[in-house]
């Protein structure tokens, strides 16, 4: 498939020649205030779509409180029964998320897109793995059956010529994940949201996503994410953002690079990292990319490829921006002189 279509979630296009979106998922408990707080956290951290569980005709005051504190869109995730899709788009959603395994009813599904159609609001038709309560014989055939049920699901849409669609097929292993989306992709143009789900411990979620979303996003397929971690919502959402960027996709925040360190090294690199680190998230830094090099192995090329970067050596350090060497100092003081220098520079 050439081109992927652009659908609106509210007034965020996804899609055609959009950049590749982030989403964030709120966790807190059914509570108007902890998830108001939770909501403007992911704002904050860079979250561009917001998605929220409906779980009860109640929550409807929550969504409409969400809608006037959020300046982003917000989808309301329904599962199981079909009238919390009306009541979440009365309440004013961008859009919403039908599980093809727990909301299967033709008629109910008509009724939804008859809805979604005159509110102008984006169905996303979202299945996971766990859904099927069933073990298969190998992740392929789980993949298959993934694009099987999608397949015969987006069939209700197209009769009723409705195509606002986002479609997303997830598993907690990468293989189905990935080959099932592979696979989506060659028959289809809707807009994919991609993530591998159930990821497990944080560790293993971290690697989990970035091999399924990366492998995904480096062969052209995604065009929105969300990252699932075991873990706060605004974690994910800073992962999310490194997987793209070092991707070279988009550019959200500064990067350090550091060496991993070895023997030769002969300063506390990772407290110097972690410094900065800090000061580059209180000040807007200019730059795109700040080496901190802990030996002249590889310090002062990897230096010279960042926009501005110091490489210690034994005795002296050398501060280098955009490929000219500006300066060697003392080991002694180099860090301190960095420091001094580039709040200079950046100030």
């Amino acid at each position: 498939m050439e081109k992927v279509r652009e659908v609106k979630v509210g007034n965020v296009g996804i899609g055609g020649k959009n950049p590749i979106r982030i989403k964030g998922m709120l966790k807190s408990k059914l509570s108007e205030k902890l998830l108001i707080n939770e909501a403007k956290r992911l704002e904050k951290e860079g979250a561009e779509i917001v998605r929220v569980a409906f779980v009860e005709e109640s929550n409807e005051k929550i969504i409409k409180k969400l809608k006037k504190v959020l300046k982003i869109p917000l989808v309301a995730d329904i599962h199981f029964n079909s009238k919390l899709a009306f009541k979440a788009m009365e309440a004013g959603v961008d859009g919403i998320r039908l599980n093809p395994l727990n909301i299967s009813s033709k008629k109910d599904v008509k009724g939804i897109i008859k809805e979604a159609k005159e509110n102008k609001i984006s169905i996303r038709v979202g299945i996971n793995s766990g859904g099927f309560k069933r073990k298969f014989k190998d992740t392929r055939s789980l993949a298959c059956e993934m694009l099987k049920v999608v397949r015969n699901y987006l069939r209700i849409f197209e009769e009723q010529n409705f195509s606002d669609i986002i479609v997303s097929l997830k598993a907690e292993s990468v293989y189905a994940t990935v080959l099932a989306n592979k696979m989506f992709r060659e028959e289809f143009d809707y807009p994919l949201h991609i993530g591998v789900t159930a990821t497990g411990p944080f560790i293993d979620g971290i690697i989990k996503s970035s091999l399924g979303i990366g492998i995904l996003l480096h062969g052209g397929i995604g065009e929105v994410l969300r990252v699932s971690l075991l873990a706060p919502s605004w974690q994910e959402v800073r992962v999310a953002k490194a997987i793209v960027q070092f991707l070279e996709k988009r550019k959200f925040f500064p990067e350090i690079i550091a060496c991993p360190t070895c023997s030769r090294c002969q300063v506390d690199l990772k407290s110097i990292v972690n410094r900065f680190q800090k000061k580059l998230k209180e000040k807007k830094v200019p730059f795109s990319k700040i080496a901190l090099m802990g030996c002249v192995v590889n310090g002062p090329g990897e230096a010279i490829q960042a926009d501005i970067g110091i490489a210690f050596a034994k005795k002296r350090g050398v501060i280098f921006k955009e490929g000219r060497i500006l300066k060697t100092i003392s080991q002694k003081v180099a860090e301190e002189e960095f420091l001094t220098f580039f709040e200079n520079v950046i100030s």
